[in-house]
């Protein structure tokens, strides 16, 4: 509170210089809106296929205020998908070992000590009948009743006790709950009454984007591009420019640090902005420690994440993904800190908006989606109760999957929870950025759900009227809560219907390949989620097209009294058969949320002519394509779920043109009758990564450089970034089914050989190697042998089993060899022993017959890791069953540098087969790429070379690295070139005695 004082003493001063802008709150309430009629409310017509007519209709407004009236194509018969969903019976409540928190007897070690605390009750709300509701305002109004009338109802008792106690109490009503200021003692009473389920600490939580390193480009675009370069990254900017699509119509909230709602970038959008300088806070702001009367923000956080859902700067930078959008805001955040008792605050003001007095709530209010670009841990059901209310009221509840050390399971909470959407952080070639937290939750279900632009920049609005560039998941979540604005208003239909929208984003998001933390099916991962979400791609999926019904016009203001006359164009040639169409139109004013107005048409075409028919696949992959076929000028049908598509069309030449979502269109000129089907293959449209090689070689003699190239060609239908590295490779990697690699020598210990008595998830330490082994810059004598097939070296910490499915592997951070890395039980059978061999110059640890921990006990695997005097690794196998998914193999100094093998099930290991890693210069010195990044226009080229620098024996003789490439090509994210080096010996040395005294 004393910071929130300080501040607001500065605030009240800011305050009074423009007072003179701000209109009283007993003048103003929100905007009424405007009473729309249509005439007719039916249209009929009959004509020939191929023929066209155009019919009037009239809108009035019958109110009292200036309505932009919003005009929709809609189907005939409305998908009410609100009324299938189904929510939880209850809502659920935070999970603790113990009833009474035991932070609290820290918090309130003294006997005179008091603190808050949260009181949650046994008996919650059932809220499951909302999800039959499909009225906006209706469905609102029952969750708010029904969690009010329980509260007062349950409550009753104990807030009389706490009277009688005489504690300081704040009910809540979305939860069953009461946050009480009380000393230890109060607590621990409390707890002991039956209607008591927990009682909880009222914790904080901090929110903060990442730091910017120094050496980030800030600008919106470093192309120069005034649409910011995240916006073009999920094609925002496309939805604009080619549908039409702002956000208009639809409500976001955030809760966040506040948001400053004079920004130039976002006055406009403010809900409570009335026009020529006048606001009503009432309904659209809120403070949960009443401490600013006007949407404020001390922090900017808050601010920026609503410039990048809403922002417009006009005649600048466009970097808000739904900019007709409006928005409003709860104060969860106090500078850089949440209180759990805030953010209680704020989703229960969001579920129903209340006045600047905390009075008169009005669910009908509520906004569609609300972001939450905050965090906090892993697996902490707390804020659960919150986010069910707020689906039970069809609210979209968009979370930050949080920042920290990017290493899977590591997903933070409210993001975790399966009823909300987890966003995750990608850079400007959307890969993932480092410290964007990843999954799976800890029941194993996917996390998070989607990726969208956080790192490398993210440019939006920032305090003193200012804009800034900021980084973190923070910045990630409110693209995809921008995005579903986007979606409601393209389809008011998908508005309350979580499913369907969620079903739309994943759909149409670009998938991006990673198996390092698992996969699921359908092509999502632990760390992409369903991949980078495509604003394009959703809104032409969710936007409803009538192909035979056109209106002249799709917006029209119309002043209190005012009428407005559209035609309705009816056109029989854009349908691919003789039949009966059906549609509507629907007409909203202003506000979504609100009953449109609905005109049914119909159309009643007859005629006939010949079928055209044919399948629509992916060029590459054969895959059968959900596609649109359509005539140029006329007709169009949807393909079938095996591709194929059917059209009846008079004799004649036509153009028919296949077009999919996220493919280049191709067109085809017939002329029917025809004899034979009309089969199309579409390309992706995107980027193509081609290389003139993967393999590249040089020898260099003494004191020489070398260089060598390698083309880059985009063979696809959109620009291609890239970034070029030399990997990280201390170790030469060489096989035994290559030329000049190891020889396969599998090396049977005695049979008085130690043995390891490992079971499920042990580790055993402290095994001599039997002479000093140099590994990395380190000098080591002894090793530790896991059961799950790793070699680690000095790692202090327990061990937990496997965390993450590839490496990096988080189970040891430092110094991790992994023959054969993957859930292993020796217990189950086989044994795992270990020897010094070779003259005391090689240590062998061997797996034999070792099964996995779940599974047919039958399958078993054998295999070895030598450590050789000189430094050299080596990894054998021997008999294996079928590979698991979850196996990796590698060498690991850190969670940053690691040299993989492979992971998953085609990991490229077999029966005979032995790897060697050989210790050699580091790459950065022998070893350079050019350019590091550049672009490649589609059809173009670029030469990448790589230019060689000699080095001497011993270890220059032969040297191996790869070349990483990371790319924009959605289906090689990832492109590897085999960089091999042979450096003759130098004609002659000569050696420098010294000489010491």
């Amino acid at each position: 509170m004393s910071g929130r004082a300080a501040s607001l003493r500065l605030f009240i001063a800011a305050f009074l210089l423009i007072a003179a802008l701000i209109v009283p709150t007993d003048r103003f309430t929100i905007q009424a809106t405007g009473i729309l009629t249509a005439s007719p409310i039916t249209i009929s017509e009959t004509l020939p296929l191929g023929q066209q007519v155009t019919r009037p209709l009239t809108i009035t407004n019958l109110g009292s205020t200036t309505v932009t009236a919003l005009l929709y194509e809609a189907r005939a018969q409305p998908l009410l998908a609100m009324a299938h969903a189904i929510g939880p019976a209850s809502v659920p409540l935070p999970q603790q070992d113990h009833t009474l928190d035991p932070r609290l007897a820290a918090q309130l070690d003294e006997p005179a000590a008091q603190g808050s605390f949260i009181i949650y009750l046994r008996d919650q709300a059932d809220l499951s009948g909302a999800y039959g509701i499909t009225d906006w305002s209706e469905r609102g109004r029952f969750v708010y009743r029904t969690l009010v009338e329980h509260a007062e109802r349950t409550q009753r008792t104990l807030r009389a006790e706490l009277t009688a106690r005489g504690l300081t109490y704040r009910p809540f009503w979305i939860v069953n709950a009461i946050r009480v200021e009380g000393a230890l003692a109060d607590a621990q009473a409390l707890e002991q009454r039956a209607d008591v389920a927990l009682v909880r600490a009222d914790a904080s939580i901090m929110v903060a984007p990442q730091t910017l390193p120094s050496s980030l480009d800030t600008r919106c675009s470093a192309d120069g591009n005034p649409v910011c370069w995240n916006i073009r990254a999920i094609r925002a900017d496309r939805v604009w420019n080619e549908f039409g699509i702002t956000g208009q119509g639809v409500t976001v909230a955030s809760i966040d640090t506040g948001g400053l709602f004079s920004h130039p970038a976002l006055r406009d959008q403010y809900r409570g902005a009335l026009g020529n300088g006048a606001y009503d806070h009432n309904y659209n702001w809120y403070d949960p420690q009443g401490a600013f009367p006007a949407p404020n923000d001390q922090n900017g956080h808050g601010t920026h994440t609503i410039g990048i859902m809403v922002g417009r700067r006009t005649g600048g930078e466009r970097f808000g993904v739904a900019p007709g959008a409006r928005w409003i805001a709860a104060q969860g955040c106090e500078g850089s800190f949440c209180n759990e008792s805030d953010l209680i605050a704020a989703a229960q003001w969001v579920l129903a908006p209340t006045d600047l007095h905390d009075r008169n709530p009005r669910p009908d209010l509520r906004p569609l989606i609300v972001n939450n670009s905050w965090a906090g841990g892993g697996n902490d059901p707390w804020y659960a109760g919150y986010t069910a209310a707020w689906r039970a009221a069809g609210i979209f509840p968009v979370f930050a999957a949080g920042n920290g050390m990017g290493v899977c399971r590591s997903i933070a909470s409210p993001g975790d929870y399966a009823d909300v959407v987890a966003v995750g952080a990608t850079d400007r070639n959307d890969a993932i950025a480092p410290f964007s937290l990843r999954g799976p939750a800890a029941d194993g279900r996917m996390k998070p759900d989607f990726v969208a632009p956080g790192e490398g920049g993210i440019y939006s609005t920032h305090l003193s009227d200012g804009y800034a560039t900021l980084r973190g998941t923070s910045m990630a979540a409110p693209h995809v809560a921008g995005v579903v604005a986007l979606l409601y208003s393209a389809n008011p239909a998908l508005i309350g219907d979580f499913e369907s929208t969620y079903a739309i984003l994943r759909d149409t998001a670009r998938r991006i390949a990673d198996e390092q933390c698992g996969v699921v099916s359908g092509g999502g991962n632990h760390v992409y989620g369903w991949g980078l979400i495509d604003a394009h791609a959703g809104v032409a999926r969710a936007r409803v097209d009538v192909p035979w019904l056109r209106l002249s016009s799709t917006t029209v203001t119309l002043s209190p009294g005012q009428n407005a006359t559209l035609d309705v164009m009816f056109d029989a040639g854009s349908v691919a058969a003789p039949g009966t169409y059906t549609a509507r139109i629907q007409i909203y004013a202003s506000d979504l949320t609100h009953p449109p107005a609905t005109v049914e048409v119909t159309m009643n075409v007859t005629a006939s002519g010949t079928t055209v028919g044919g399948i629509v696949r992916d060029a590459e992959t054969g895959e059968a394509l959900r596609a649109t076929v359509s005539v140029s000028g006329g007709a169009s049908t949807p393909t079938s779920n095996d591709g194929s598509y059917a059209l009846i069309l008079p004799s004649g030449v036509y153009t028919l043109t296949a077009s999919a979502l996220s493919y280049a269109p191709q067109q085809r000129v017939i002329t029917v009758p025809v004899s034979r089907s009309v089969d199309f293959g579409l390309l992706l449209d995107a980027p193509h990564l081609t290389l003139s090689t993967d393999h590249v070689t040089a020898t260099l003699d003494f004191n020489t450089t070398v260089e060598q190239t390698v083309t880059i060609t985009n063979t696809g239908t959109r620009p291609l970034t890239f970034e070029a590295s030399v990997g990280y490779a201390p170790f030469g990697v060489y096989r035994s089914d290559e030329p000049g690699g190891p020889v396969y020598q599998w090396i049977d210990l005695p049979v008085d050989a130690p043995t390891l008595e490992l079971t499920d998830t042990t580790r055993i330490d402290n095994i001599p190697l039997g002479f000093d082994f140099p590994l990395y810059t380190l000098t080591v004598t002894e090793t530790s042998v896991t059961s799950d097939g790793t070699l680690s070296f000095g790692w202090p910490s327990s061990y937990t089993g496997l965390v993450e499915r590839c490496l990096p592997g988080s189970e040891a951070f430092f110094y991790l060899l992994a023959p054969f890395r993957a859930d292993l039980d020796p217990a189950r059978g086989g044994q795992v022993r270990y020897g010094t061999v070779n003259s005391n110059a090689t240590f062998v640890v061997s797996f034999e017959n070792v099964p996995l921990a779940q599974g047919p006990p039958d399958q078993r695997y054998t295999f070895q890791a030598f450590l050789h005097r000189d430094g050299r690794i080596v990894f054998q196998y021997a008999d294996l069953s079928a590979l698991p998914e979850r196996l990796s193999v590698g060498v690991q100094k850190t969670m940053n540098q690691v040299q993989r093998i492979g992971c998953g099930a085609d990991t490229p290991v077999t029966p005979g087969l032995a790897i060697e890693f050989r210790p050699q210069f580091s790459p950065e010195g022998w070893l350079e790429v050019a350019p590091d990044r550049g672009t490649v226009a589609p059809g173009d080229s670029a030469t990448l070379r790589l230019a060689y620098r000699w080095q001497g024996p011993p270890q220059g003789a032969r040297l191996r690295t790869t070349v990483t490439l990371i790319s924009s090509d959605p289906r090689r994210r990832n492109a590897t070139i085999m960089a091999e080096a042979d450096m003759r010996p130098a004609p002659y040395a000569v050696w420098l005695g010294i000489v010491a005294r």
